[in-house]
């Protein structure tokens, strides 16, 4: 059983992988206006899928999603150096990687902190899993997003460490 989820995991790494684009999305976000969970009519807004959920060519990250409805959706894109992707509420947001502790692989921790000019914190937590070809999964994690209000949010994620 582990090996076929080993073998759906890689396929869905490859599929993402051998698609190309240079997040369209990211040159549009960050216009540094705040972010808030809370809606004007009190409901919570949150994370959706990535327009682009990639790494770049020759480049190494991290990719994290989480189920939507009952299916996988990447909500989380890091490049090792440089910046991270979200898509929060519908609209791009970049983050940068602000401290980093625990045990690494492919320019990733597993504890990250992220922010954002428009005032949102972002902590993963990952463990570092079973390991494949440039890669590794990554189980057991968590976001969790911090508006610049103190509000919160907590999401359960798994993903891959690894190098394209």
């Amino acid at each position: 059983m582990k090996r076929m989820m080993a073998l759906a995991a890689l396929v869905v790494l490859t599929a993402a992988c051998a698609t190309t684009g240079g997040g369209a999305g990211a040159a549009k976000a960050g216009n540094g206006l705040p972010l808030s969970l809370a809606g004007d009519d009190g409901a919570q807004k949150g994370l959706g899928p990535l327009a682009d959920p990639v790494l770049p060519e020759s480049k190494c990250g991290m990719l994290l999603w989480t189920l939507e409805g009952a299916r996988p959706a990447a909500i989380f894109r890091f490049v090792s150096g440089g910046e991270a992707e979200i898509n929060f509420s519908g609209r791009p947001v970049i983050l940068s990687l602000a401290e980093f502790s625990g045990a690494s692989g492919y320019g990733v921790y597993e504890k990250q902190r992220f922010t954002s000019a428009e005032g949102l914190q972002m902590e993963i937590t990952a463990r570092f899993g079973l390991e494949f070809n440039n890669g590794a999964y990554l189980e057991k994690g968590l976001i969790r997003i911090t508006d610049s209000a103190g509000w919160s949010m907590v999401a359960p994620t798994a993903g891959i460490a690894g190098c394209r």
